[in-house]
C-alpha cells in the first residue's frame, strides 16, 4: 500500500468516526455571525436592531451595500450608499446568507501557503456561482416561494469539501496524489456537508439539497423542491463551458424535466441573467 493510499485509508476511518459521533472539528463561526443570527432568530426583529450589529463591521457594511445596488436588486439608477436602505432592499434573508457567505470565507480558510489554498479558494467560488444560479432559477419557477434559500443551499451545498480539505490539511500524503484526494471529495462530501448542515441547525430541506446535490437519478412526483433547484444550478455551473455534444442530455434528468430546463433553456437563462448572476456572485464574495 502506498504512502498516499495508507493517508486515505487512515483519513476515511477518522472522518467516519466524526460522521457516526457527529463531533466535528470546525473553527468557531465568527462572532459577528453568530450575533446576526441569534438576532434573526428573535421574531421581534427588525431592520434597526440588525443595522446596530452590522455597522461595527465595515466588511460586512460593504457586501450588504454593494448586494443592494446589484443588478438583480437595483432599482431604477439611484445608488444606495445607507446601510439601513440597503437592509430594507435586501430583506432580512439575504442578510443572513451573506453573513453565512462571509463567515464561510473565515471558517474555512487555507493557512498561508498551504498547496490547498487554490482548491478552498476554487470551492469557494463556485459555491458563489452556484448560490447566485439557484436564486435565479427558484426566482424564475412559478409558486417557489422561498428564492433566498435557494441561495442559502448554493452557498452550503459543498460544504463538504471545505471540512475534508481542512482536515486533509492533517495527512500531507494525501497531498502527492491530486486523483486519491479527488476521490475523496467525490465519495465524502454530501454526507459530510448534510451532517454538518443538521449539526448547524439550518431546516431539513437546505440538508437534503446539500446531500442530494449531485443525485441526478434522484426523483419524485411533485412540484420542484429545494434540491431539485440546487442540484440543477451545480449541473448548469458545471456544464456551461463544455461544448453542445459534451453536455449530458438534460431531458434524462428528472430534476431537469421537472424544472423544464434543456439545453437551449439552459443558455438562455445563462444568457438572459449573465449580468444578474454576476453582480449576486461579487456581493457574495465569490
Amino acid at each position: 500500500m502506498s504512502n498516499s493510499q495508507s493517508a486515505a485509508f487512515a483519513f476515511v476511518k477518522t472522518l467516519g468516526q466524526e460522521l457516526s459521533h457527529q463531533e466535528f472539528d470546525i473553527p468557531p463561526f465568527p462572532e459577528i455571525a453568530i450575533m446576526i443570527r441569534d438576532a434573526l432568530s428573535n421574531p421581534d426583529v427588525n431592520i434597526d436592531m440588525i443595522a446596530r450589529i452590522i455597522v461595527a463591521d465595515p466588511v460586512l457594511t460593504t457586501r450588504l451595500v454593494r448586494m443592494a445596488n446589484s443588478a438583480l436588486l437595483r432599482r431604477g439608477t439611484i445608488e444606495i450608499t445607507d446601510l439601513k436602505t440597503a437592509l430594507g432592499r435586501i430583506g432580512l434573508e439575504l442578510v443572513r446568507n451573506t453573513v453565512v457567505s462571509m463567515a464561510l470565507e473565515t471558517t474555512f480558510k487555507a493557512p498561508a501557503g498551504s498547496v490547498l489554498h487554490e482548491r478552498i479558494d476554487a470551492v469557494r467560488k463556485h459555491s458563489s456561482h452556484v448560490a447566485a444560479l439557484a436564486y435565479i432559477l427558484a426566482r424564475r419557477l412559478p409558486g417557489f416561494e422561498h428564492a433566498e434559500d435557494a441561495m442559502l443551499a448554493g452557498l452550503l451545498h459543498d460544504i463538504g469539501k471545505f471540512y475534508i480539505l481542512n482536515r486533509v490539511q492533517d495527512f500531507p500524503d494525501l497531498f502527492n496524489d491530486p486523483q486519491q484526494l479527488d476521490d475523496l471529495l467525490a465519495g465524502w462530501h454530501t454526507g459530510v456537508g448534510k451532517a454538518i448542515v443538521e449539526s448547524w441547525g439550518f431546516p431539513a430541506s437546505i440538508a437534503e439539497a446539500v446531500d442530494e446535490h449531485e443525485a441526478l437519478e434522484r426523483d419524485h412526483y411533485v412540484s420542484p423542491d429545494l434540491a431539485d433547484v440546487v442540484l440543477v444550478a451545480n449541473l448548469i455551473e458545471n456544464v456551461k463551458d463544455l461544448p453542445e455534444e459534451e453536455v449530458p442530455d438534460l431531458a434524462a434528468i428528472p430534476a431537469c424535466r421537472r424544472m423544464r430546463i434543456s439545453y437551449e433553456t439552459m443558455r438562455r437563462i445563462l444568457e438572459e441573467s449573465t449580468e444578474e448572476i454576476s453582480s449576486m456572485e461579487q456581493a457574495l464574495g465569490g
